[in-house]
């Protein structure tokens, strides 16, 4: 026996020693995926050997918040763990590519940076001479590459006036139910705030496939008492580990909801406290119009924003306050009526809004709403009992207003929340989208040189315009004069409500005509035509009679994306365009349709900041790991070197002037020095530094952050929200030692909210709400978008990609049957002879697409997914799920002029849906 162990065998030596070599590492670099997965923001270790990245994992940074509350750790999922394999395949771009055949026929030629430039160069000067900047269009998208990306090529396009599209319009993840509610809907906690809940509802989500980095806190919350309920039409794979699966038909959220709320009435076990302070169910309605009581019905010159409620104790008809939610010692009314003299004389009968709302729920007693949604009434009432008694957390996703009347969907919930009170304590809310806390990325393209003076500058002028807001109106709280400061630079902005553009010039007109919502009183076109009459959208470019010349797409995939199809916009849109414009780092479907591909440097190849989000309360750094790949530029360098290009270009055609769509005079000379602050801002590096740098300034971060700390940790909590609407709109302060819940400032402090009463409003009386029915939340099915077709289509995402960003990802392709599929119920493909991994052709009067079928029991008869994200080149003839959605827009998302419905960026506006489309399947020879 000898005390050393024995020596390997020499081919299990070699064998050994090769594995190690193999995940041998020179160095480690702070990085994250700059990617539409937010608010995930997941801190990662990138591996470093010969500058290249042989393989990353997550950081596990994060600390433990709140004692007793599980931390963040470890943040991270198989698409991230799996980012390195996309530095180097096929569909990467590595060098500018123009056009060498017809768009779309695959065929291209390298050139050089300057080739490429020059001629993108003089495609957007023969725009500007030609049709004006207003011919020019860039896409908006939160997509790839983070805030150092699209924002900061947006920054160019905006010195030239030229028209960018709404981001949010473009991706809808708009929540328009929770915006009419609450005059936004930037609603979203901490994800390590779920562990406080005690029963969590999931409705139209999924979070076992798209929220995979936090879903544990959800499996926590269980371990901690929580009660867990999956509300969809599907028995999707979140339903696995609910306690309570609820089976309902598709769209038919608002039903259930509403059903709930007839029980909470009718059993009088809602929370009468918190309804009477933060929500417009007390304020007063007229019987005869059906409009609110205001001050200027009641006297002369009586302001149309005052409104008023009935004191429980003497009957007095009592102001409700603009400037807070409290009531003075008054106790607002919620039953009871009264007769009010108007200033012209006339007696007119009133109501608290909560006498309204019973009558419009009697409809939805749960044995009436089962034939509605398919919940038995057992069950309506069960969950009725359990939210009345619980903390609840509404965990909506994004798919809710995704869906044609998501919007009553949203209204619904939220109605259930108020009547229980759950909101603005821990554990409860809703979760939705929000963005804030960074305010060096928002200052960065605003100021007018490098350094921390300019920072302040531009801070201590937007503290003077608010403060010259709230004067106007000393009612208003810090939120909502931010708010009334980006709808009055919305005004002037070129950003612009997709909407209209859609409807002016890609062919969706005809479309919204088709297919209208069998409740609309009116054609779809008057609508449209009295929005644009009434002024209600000043922002909305391009007009009518300006055809788009050039269209500028960085780091999205618009032809894969826009809901509608690929074939509406190659259709439609297409032929007018002169120039098309891809800056991407790899092969998309819209840079396939391209004339002109920059090459972007890839996630790991620059630096850059993720968006910063509320769900993980702090923001992530990405540290340039490697070198760009071949001729592969940052944004940043390609935005620097765009504008050299336009000034060159135009100095050598003499053009030195143009006019603006507002007829404005504008100059192109001066766009290198301006947009780098004089030279002194070159590289992305120097960007992301002046954008912490700005951000400490701030105040939103510990003034001992700093580039070389970042690049340790990857990732720096939030001190304060700063000046970013998106994140007042929390309504709650950031502590160092506690989880996030939003609107506590609503609930604990009294503030009021932005909306028209400045309460939490269920009650709309614009006219055209009015005329739809849709004054109180109500439930309607979804119209037959797409025709008579006997199977509704749904969608999500898909566990594989964030997006299409990672869908043809071999390594993921891998991880399933690596290619798209249409779920579908085994009795409905056995009716249509259709057997698993069949070829089937899903069809209506749209279009179609064919696809392999996949059979599951779990999807409910009737229905059909195709989940979201799969370029439409990996379908057969490249046409996918897109191209068989009208891609409809409701209506009344053209609404305005109303107190909070007004445009500001990202926020109300109308959005097309993409759920509950009518379709068939049949089995392809």
């Amino acid at each position: 026996m000898t005390d050393q162990p024995s020596a390997e065998p020499a081919p299990r030596a070699k064998a050994s020693q090769r594995y190690r070599d193999a995940w041998r590492w020179e160095r480690t670099a702070s990085v994250t995926h700059c990617v539409d997965c937010y608010p995930e923001s997941c801190p990662f270790k990138a591996y470093i050997a010969s500058d290249k990245v042989i393989r990353e994992e997550q950081s596990a940074v994060f600390k433990t918040i709140e004692e007793g509350v599980p931390d963040m750790n470890p943040a991270g999922c198989q698409k991230g763990v799996g980012w390195s394999r996309m530095l180097d395949t096929p569909e990467r771009v590595l060098r500018p590519l123009i056009r060498a055949g017809e768009r779309g026929e695959g065929r291209w030629r390298e050139a050089s940076w300057d080739e490429a430039l020059a001629k993108v160069a003089d495609g957007i000067l023969d725009a500007l001479e030609e049709d004006g900047p207003d011919s020019i269009i860039y896409e908006g998208t939160p997509a790839q590459g983070g805030l150092l990306a699209t924002p900061l090529v947006s920054s160019l396009f905006s010195h030239l006036g030229t028209v960018q599209t709404d981001a949010n319009a473009n991706i809808n993840d708009f929540g328009p139910g929770l915006y009419l509610t609450f005059g936004k809907f930037n609603s979203m906690g901490s994800a390590d705030d779920w562990f406080h809940s005690e029963l969590i509802l999931i409705a139209c989500a999924n979070p076992i496939y798209t929220w995979i980095t936090q879903y544990h806190f959800i499996a926590e919350a269980r371990y901690n008492g929580a009660e867990v309920v999956t509300i969809a039409p599907d028995c999707s794979p979140s339903t696995v580990h609910a306690d309570t699966y609820v089976p309902l038909q598709a769209g038919s959220d608002a039903a259930l909801a509403l059903s709930i709320c007839n029980v909470l009435l009718t059993e009088d076990s809602f929370d009468r406290e918190f309804v009477a302070h933060q929500t417009d169910l007390p304020l007063l309605v007229r019987d005869d119009t059906k409009r609110y009581l205001r001050a200027s019905d009641v006297t002369e010159g009586g302001s149309g924003e005052q409104f008023y409620w009935l004191d429980a104790n003497t009957g007095s008809l009592t102001e409700a306050q603009r400037g807070t939610l409290e009531t003075a010692g008054g106790q607002p009314a919620l039953e009871g009526e009264a007769t009010v003299t108007l200033a012209d004389g006339t007696a007119v009968h009133v109501r608290p809004v909560l006498e309204v709302l019973r009558e419009r729920l009697e409809a939805y007693a749960p044995e009436r709403a089962k034939n509605l949604c398919g919940v038995h009434p057992d069950l309506i009432r069960s969950l009725a009992r359990k939210v009345a008694t619980r903390r609840t957390n509404f965990l909506l996703g994004l798919t809710s207003g995704k869906y044609f009347h998501g919007d009553l969907m949203q209204r619904s919930w939220a109605l259930v929340a108020a009547l229980t009170g759950n909101w603005g304590r821990k554990g409860s809310g809703f979760h939705q989208w929000a963005v804030g806390g960074f305010d060096g990325a928002f200052l960065f393209p605003m100021k007018p040189a490098a350094g921390p003076e300019a920072a302040e500058q531009m801070l201590a002028l937007r503290r003077g315009m608010v403060n010259a807001i709230r004067e106007e109106d000393p009612t208003m709280t810090d939120e909502l004069a931010a708010i009334e400061l980006s709808q009055r630079m919305a005004e002037g902005s070129g950003t612009t409500p997709s909407a209209f553009f859609w409807h002016r010039h890609a062919g969706y007109a005809e479309r919204w005509r088709r297919w209208p919502d069998p409740t609309m009183k009116r054609p779809f076109d008057d609508y449209v035509k009295e929005a644009e009459e009434q002024g209600w959208w000043p922002s909305a470019r391009p007009a009518a009679e300006v055809e788009p010349r050039v269209f500028v797409e960085c780091g999205g995939n618009f032809l894969r994306r826009t809901r509608g199809g690929t074939a509406l916009h190659l259709k439609n849109l297409w032929p007018k365009l002169k120039l098309a414009v891809t800056i991407d780092w790899r092969m998309s479907t819209t840079a396939l349709y391209s004339d002109v591909v920059l090459p972007a440097a890839q996630h790991y190849e620059k630096a850059s900041f993720q968006m910063p989000m509320p769900r993980a309360m702090g923001i992530t750094f990405s540290d340039r790991a490697i070198p760009p790949a071949g001729d592969s530029k940052s944004e940043w360098e390609i935005t620097l070197a765009l504008a050299k290009a336009l000034e060159e270009r135009a100095a050598a055609r003499g053009i030195e002037h143009f006019v603006d769509g507002q007829g404005q005079p504008r100059q192109i000379a001066g766009l290198f020095q301006t947009l780098s602050k004089s030279g002194a801002i070159l590289t992305a590096e120097q960007v992301a530094e002046e954008m912490l740098q700005d951000t400490v300034v701030a105040g939103n971060v510990p003034p001992d952050t700093t580039m070389e700390s970042l690049r340790e940790t990857g990732f720096v909590r939030f001190l304060d929200w700063g000046i970013s609407p998106y994140g007042l709109s929390q309504a709650t302060d950031p502590k160092p030692d506690e989880t996030l819940t939003p609107f506590r400032k609503h609930v604990e402090q009294l503030e009021p909210y932005p909306t028209l009463t400045r309460r939490a409003q269920f009650y709309i009386d614009h006219p055209w709400f009015l005329e739809a029915g849709e004054e109180l939340p109500c439930h309607k099915p979804p119209p037959p978008q797409g025709g008579d077709y006997p199977l509704t289509l749904i969608s999500g995402h898909n566990r594989w990609s964030s997006h299409s960003t990672n869908q043809v990802n071999r390594l993921m392709l891998g991880t399933h049957r690596g290619r798209p599929f249409v779920a579908l119920n085994p009795t409905d493909a056995a009716e249509r002879g259709i057997d698993d991994d069949d070829l089937v052709e899903v069809h209506n009067d749209v279009g179609r697409f064919a696809v392999h079928a996949r059979l599951l029991p779990g999807v409910a008869p009737g229905i059909a997914i195709v989940y979201n994200g799969w370029e439409p080149y990996q379908f057969r003839d490249w046409a996918g799920a897109g191209d068989v959605e009208p891609g409809l827009v409701k209506w009344l998302g053209f609404a305005g002029g109303y107190g909070h419905l007004r445009y500001w960026q990202f926020e109300w506006q109308p959005v097309p849906n993409d759920r509950a489309i009518r379709v068939d399947v049949s089995k392809t020879s």
